[in-house]
Parts: structure tokens; sequence; C-alpha cells
């Protein structure tokens, strides 16, 4: 493997570990994924720029370099981005002197502490929600999965170890269901483009044997050409609708195509 290839290796796998650690990652840690890579002070500045242009935070890391612009909102997540901040303005904020027991009371299964303390903590789902934005799902379907997260950690909240912060915790909880969201869309996302592909085959496929025998093909004859099963082959057509036309099924014995 050449250096450049280690280095974009290394640097998506730093983009995959600054994601699962919600965003906050140790300048020690950074250097740790190219330890062998001998690299100069400068590069490593690219490398925390790159970072914070994917909303990854170095501790202790101040960029010297002015940040990329950041992308623009749609029209439509500009306005939920404004109801929501309107709609934040009127959530009930507990006093901090009544927090401490309100948490304790919410992890011993108290219903109504686990409302009171979700309502104190929905302004912390936006700020969250938007170091994700622009990878696939919109702003409001980010802030929907985020304060799913934050209502799951309160639920949890029983089950976190003595000496985790109850912040943290939660905080952890909205990143982890955004992240979780993004990584369902992006697996439908390559699912679609694998069937798309498919098709895409199977048309042409199709046209390329029409054309060499003169006639329409039965289904049997293009799986067999293609080496795909009868059951894929039907879903295939299936999707495909009357995009793609053949002979009725048996119509002819089954031949095998050029390869």
């Amino acid at each position: 493997m050449d250096e450049q290839t280690r280095f974009r290796t290394a640097l998506a796998a730093l983009c995959a570990a600054g994601e699962q650690k919600d965003q906050r990652l140790a300048r020690e840690e950074v250097q740790e994924f190219f330890q062998d890579m001998d690299l100069k002070e400068e590069q490593y500045e690219m490398v925390y720029a790159y970072l914070a242009s994917r909303r990854i935070r170095v501790e202790g890391v101040e960029l010297s370099a002015p940040q990329a612009e950041e992308q623009p909102y749609t029209e439509e997540e500009e306005a939920f981005l404004r109801q929501y901040r309107k709609d934040l303005r009127i959530v009930r904020k507990q006093p901090e002197e009544k927090l401490a027991d309100l948490v304790s009371r919410a992890a011993d299964g108290d219903q109504e502490a686990k409302k009171l303390l979700i309502e104190h903590c929905m302004d912390r789902v936006l700020p969250i929600a938007e170091n994700y934005a622009h990878r696939g799902l919109l702003l409001q379907d980010l802030v929907q999965e985020g304060s799913v997260g934050l209502m799951t950690g309160v639920d949890l909240l029983g089950l976190k170890e003595e000496e985790t912060d109850w912040e943290e915790w939660l905080e952890h909880e909205i990143h982890r269901a955004v992240r979780a969201a993004l990584d369902e869309q992006t697996g439908s996302e390559d699912m679609n483009g694998q069937i798309v592909e498919k098709l895409n085959r199977l048309a042409d496929s199709i046209r390329e044997l029409t054309e060499e025998t003169g006639r329409q093909l039965t289904p049997e004859e293009v799986s067999l050409y293609l080496d795909m099963s009868m059951e894929e082959l039907e879903e295939l057509l299936r999707i495909a609708g009357e995009s793609v036309e053949l002979a009725e099924s048996g119509s002819r014995e089954p031949q095998s195509g050029p390869r």
C-alpha cells in the first residue's frame, strides 16, 4: 500500500472514530492514527482542519486557518429551524439545584421526573443534530432521531455506571441515535444503488440478446445467461415493471447465450 493510500485509509478510520466518540477527539488520539507516517505539524493542521469540516472537534487545537463556508440548509430546513428555535423558548428549564434530585428520581423510574428531565434537555438535541447535517438526512429528521435518543437515554438512566456523568450519558445517547439513523440511510442508499445497477445490467443484457436472436427471450434464458436465480430475476422484473419485456416462461427451451 502506497503512502497516499495509507494516509487516506487512516483518515477515514479517524473520522469513523471521531463519530463513535460523539464528535470529540484528543490530540493524542489523532496522532496515534498516523504514528508510523512521520507527519509534520503543518500536515497535522490539515488533518485537524479536515476533521473540523466534518464537525469533529480536536480538544486543545485552535485552527489558525479560516474555516470553509458551511453548506447552507435547504429552505425546508431553515423553516423548521426557525420554528424549532421558537418552540424551544417555551420549554421549561429546571433550576440547577433541583437537577440532581430530578435525575435520581428519573433513574428510579419516576415518570414525572423523566418527563421534566426530557423537557429540560431538549435544547441539547439541536446542536448535536447539526453536527450531522448534510449527510443524507434533513435536519428535522436528525432532530427527531436525536429526540428519540434523548428519551431512550432518560429511560435507561438506571443502567448508567455510577461514575458516568448523567449529561454525558444523555448526549451520548443522542449521538448514538442520530448516527444509527444515518447508518440506516446509508445502507438503504447502497442497497438502492445495487438494485439500479442490476436493473441496468438486466436491461442491457436483454437488449443485446434480443438483437442477436431476433426474438423475445424467456425468463429461463435470461436467468441462465446472467447466472442469476429465477427468484432474483423475478424480483427484478417485478421492480422493472413494463420497462422490461420477456416472452412467457417456458415458451422455449432455455439455452445458453454468449458470455
